[in-house]
């Protein structure tokens, strides 16, 4: 999957999280290099002191950056403010420590949210995230990852100036995730999760399915496991020594389909026989998101994707048989 070109020690923020589970699943016959982990309950990020003693007593080669405060449309919606003063305190404290300690590698996890609403071009690549403003649903989280992207590139530039001569950074914007160590919860949750548990109780109960929002909106879906093989490709990688790279990581646009789509297929796979409720009265946020999958393949010419159908039918098995234990 990966070249291995040094031993080195790999800090993994939000390392209990969707991907950081997918990246320990990869790495777990690793006995070359020495991996951290981290979950809320080690280390709160937006404490500055909490941070600088992480960092002073792992002193880490490379940091994967997949930690911030998040939440699905409506719970963005409800709280814009705290999401975006959150998750700058936290990506702050992540550079300042990287500068400090002259972190070799930064891969940080950006996401589709970062690109404008409008003066954009389709499929959307990555030299347009700057374009004008993100959606007002989720402006305070987009805006904390745009100034994560620009104090990385800030940084960077002056990695002389801070004896970090080779100092590299890989941002890497994915297209909406899923994966079987998703949060699960029926509100503060990614849409494909969210979808998952509420069907489970729809049969369950014997109720129906109510859905928000009309189901028209349509989107690019990405497998977390995917999204863990690129960040480790990037992270054993020594081609890209002192080199600031940004990409996005999507399934081709021909694989874009719309959340009714999503639904049905949740559906067929749960054996649902009740209704299924659309309720317009939600938004659908942003119609489309259409991102452009020739990025990944820059770097990696022989990637390969993993189908919706699969990924969801491993999600939804796993989800069954660990209902008392997911994250929900």
């Amino acid at each position: 999957m990966y070249n291995r070109y040094y031993i080195m020690k790999l800090l993994v923020t939000g390392g209990t999280g969707l991907v950081g589970s997918s990246i320990k699943e990869y790495v777990k016959d690793d006995n070359e290099n020495t991996y951290k982990f981290l979950s809320s309950k080690d280390v709160n990020l937006i404490n500055e002191g909490e941070v600088n003693a992480l960092f002073n007593n792992f002193r880490p080669d490379v940091v994967i950056h997949l930690a911030s405060r998040v939440a699905g449309l409506y719970g963005n919606m409800n709280d814009n403010y705290g999401f975006l003063v959150d998750n700058l305190k936290l990506n702050t404290n992540i550079l300042e420590n990287c500068k400090k300690y002259k972190v070799k590698k930064l891969i940080n996890i950006l996401s589709t949210c970062v690109f404008p609403d409008k003066n954009v071009t389709y499929p959307l690549t990555s030299d347009q995230i700057l374009n004008g403003e993100p959606h007002s649903s989720n402006e305070g989280y987009s805006y904390s990852k745009r100034l994560l992207f620009t104090g990385s590139k800030l940084l960077f530039n002056q990695k002389e100036s801070f004896d970090m001569p080779d100092f590299s950074v890989v941002n890497i914007i994915p297209t909406n995730l899923y994966g079987e160590h998703d949060n699960y919860h029926l509100v503060n949750s990614h849409v494909i999760p969210g979808l998952i548990h509420k069907c489970y109780l729809a049969k369950d109960n014997n109720t129906d399915l109510i859905i928000k929002g009309t189901g028209s909106a349509k989107r690019q879906f990405l497998y977390s496991g995917d999204l863990a093989k690129i960040i480790l490709m990037f992270a054993y990688s020594d081609e890209y020594k002192g080199q600031f790279l940004s990409l996005v990581a999507s399934v081709p646009s021909s694989h874009e389909i719309s959340i009714k789509q999503v639904v049905e297929k949740i559906v067929k796979s749960f054996d649902f026989k009740g209704n299924v409720v659309y309720d317009t009265s939600y938004s659908d946020g942003q119609p489309a998101k259409t991102t452009d999958s020739s990025e990944v393949i820059k770097y990696f010419p022989n990637f390969k994707y993993t189908d919706i159908d699969h990924g969801l039918n491993w999600m939804i098995q796993y989800f069954k048989e660990n209902f008392e234990t997911v994250r929900k």
